[in-house]
């Protein structure tokens, strides 16, 4: 199931914790580690646990998060479960850089918001189509995927045709032999060709590893944080997606990846060319307690997933990978197709992780029937959890050197 590799998540991503269940919800059972077994509920450090400053602020934080979902269902209660003991866990991290650091205090504004204050004068938003008609880089499809999607897909690609595509980029190419030669794979003599590094990774691991380099030199807004963000974000959901893909079966695993880290390009091409609308429409939905897409339609007139539908047409990329971009906010599951749901569950899984884009950090119920689908049993769903952590942070470590920034 891993990114990288497989077994059991890193022991810093075990849930530590249950959260209060919401009223009308059903006991919370003991919690689980990423095998299901039972585990202690203050973990490593039980003898001391976390102080009362932490666990409040983790709790306040989680309630806020997961207001709109019902944890009476067992996969979502084992979700907050990991989101519980990963805001612990930056509260912890958070404690060691700064002991000064009171974390009872609101949060800052999300990267790319103006100050923490509403935004009053609305800015003038271009239409949808004189939006992609401004014709930024982004319009463009990086055609290093596109020509790897097709050979990873052909019966007669080899990993020579793969590395050759590669080779022709200088940033791939450090790219793929960074993390071949990384401590996740360790290799017993250093990889110093990009064929050997297919060969070793699997072509439809490369396409996967290129995707999200790809992505990240696409990213052109102001604020290096919120370039940051979002890859957090889309790399989060592409793990979930692929993940449940392996898990459950029905769609292709590197589709789904592919498909989990463009399915927000929509909040890119907003992010890199309109950054002060994006700021505003952020700060609206935070304001208003409401969904994202909802506050990009009162003042866009359109929102991202539009945004996304439109651009993967132009990219040519496949119609499944168009549609789930389009529907990943849907409100009703039951006729997709299997990748749009997973990418759906993908991004509501990062989400509940923390990875969120700005102004979307309130959790909505996943769409109708999408729960129903997904035939995982609570202890196998918290082991799908744990590993998108870990793949999720061993990706980032691999790729940018630093998973913190």
């Amino acid at each position: 199931m891993g990114f990288f590799r497989s077994g059991k998540p890193r022991a810093s991503a075990s849930p530590i914790a249950a959260p209060a269940p919401k009223a009308g919800a059903a006991p919370n059972r003991p919690p689980h580690g990423p095998n299901g077994g039972a585990q202690d509920s203050g973990g490593p450090d039980s003898g001391a646990q976390v102080g009362s400053a932490h666990a409040a602020w983790a709790d306040a934080a989680l309630a806020r998060r997961f207001a709109h979902v019902d944890l009476a269902h067992p996969l979502l209660a084992e979700l907050a479960r990991w989101a519980r003991a990963r805001l612990l866990r930056d509260a912890e991290a958070a404690a060691r850089r700064d002991p000064r650091t009171d974390v009872r205090r609101p949060a800052a504004a999300p990267a790319g918001l103006p100050g923490g204050r509403s935004v009053t004068a609305r800015l003038e938003a271009p239409s949808l189509t004189a939006l992609l008609a401004r014709r930024p880089a982004l319009t463009t499809p990086p055609e290093v995927i596109q020509r790897l999607s097709e050979l990873v897909t052909s019966d007669d690609a080899t990993p020579d045709d793969v590395a050759r595509v590669i080779q022709h980029d200088t940033y791939l190419t450090a790219a793929v032999l960074r993390i071949a030669n990384s401590p996740l794979h360790a290799p017993l003599v250093p990889v110093e060709t990009v064929q050997r590094a297919v060969m070793m990774l699997g072509m439809r691991q490369i396409l996967s590893l290129v995707t999200a380099a790809s992505l990240m030199r696409l990213m052109t807004p102001r604020d290096v944080a919120a370039r940051r963000t979002f890859w957090r974000h889309a790399a989060c959901a592409a793990t979930a997606a692929r993940a449940l893909a392996v898990a459950c079966g029905g769609a292709d695993p590197g589709r789904a990846f592919v498909a989990g880290m463009l399915h927000d390009i929509g909040h890119l091409l907003l992010m890199g060319n309109l950054p002060d609308l994006a700021a505003q429409v952020a700060r609206r939905a935070l304001d208003g307690a409401m969904p994202i897409q909802a506050a990009e339609r009162e003042l866009l007139g359109y929102d991202h997933c539009d945004i996304g539908r439109r651009l993967l047409d132009a990219w040519r990329l496949g119609d499944t990978v168009a549609e789930a971009a389009e529907q990943h906010h849907g409100p009703d599951a039951r006729e997709w197709s299997d990748l749009s749901l997973y990418v759906h569950l993908g991004d509501f899984i990062a989400v509940a992780l923390g990875n969120h884009m700005p102004g979307d950090e309130l959790l909505r119920q996943p769409a109708h029937g999408a729960l129903d689908r997904v035939k995982l049993t609570p202890a196998d769903f918290s082991s799908l959890v744990g590993h998108v952590l870990a793949d999720t942070e061993a990706m980032e470590q691999a790729l940018f050197g630093d998973a913190t920034a």
